[in-house]
């Protein structure tokens, strides 16, 4: 009986576990094919979103993801896959494209050895406000032979394991 339970505990932790993989690099998943393959035309996202009948953000709600200075193309949609809520905002301003996903993750340590996996980054800075944790990054990009920018700003208190993650590219 011992062994019996001993191994359906294991597989729990195993399955559980497993779960928060899934979870984390499919936020990875869609960042990356929403984001980081259309950085250097941003405009197709907005195609994207509206072929696929995303919510548009109503722009008292914006602030959740939008960006201090916002461009003529800013736009910011919400939608939902398997019970997970995403908001993705495009941006044009100050010379750059930028593309962020929000979303909640559910193990801050496997997103970051996720996004490791994902792309070679190298840290910037890393500062902490309330419970806001920010790190920035410079980013290889295969759509650009400019250096690209990752902002990651995420959460670690219980109740609140959200996470939005920028790219940024020079325009020109």
């Amino acid at each position: 009986m011992k062994k019996f339970l001993f191994v359906f505990l294991l597989s729990l932790l195993f399955t559980s576990n497993l779960s928060a993989n899934t979870k984390d690099k499919n936020f990875l998943i869609k960042f990356d094919g929403i984001c980081v393959q259309n950085i250097d035309k941003i405009e197709l996202v907005n195609s994207f979103a509206q072929s696929s009948n995303w919510m548009a953000i109503p722009p008292e709600q914006q602030a959740l993801i939008a960006p201090r200075t916002k461009g003529p193309r800013f736009k910011a949609y919400g939608f939902m896959e398997e019970k997970i809520v995403y908001m993705i905002a495009i941006n044009d301003a100050e010379n750059t494209n930028t593309c962020a996903i929000a979303s909640m993750y559910d193990s801050i340590e496997n997103f970051k050895v996720i996004l490791n996996e994902f792309y070679k980054l190298r840290l910037i800075e890393t500062m902490k406000q309330g419970i806001q944790n920010m790190e920035f990054y410079n980013i290889d990009l295969i759509q650009s032979d400019k250096k690209g920018m990752l902002h990651l700003n995420y959460s670690e208190q219980e109740g609140y394991e959200f996470a939005t993650i920028t790219v940024m590219l020079p325009r020109n």
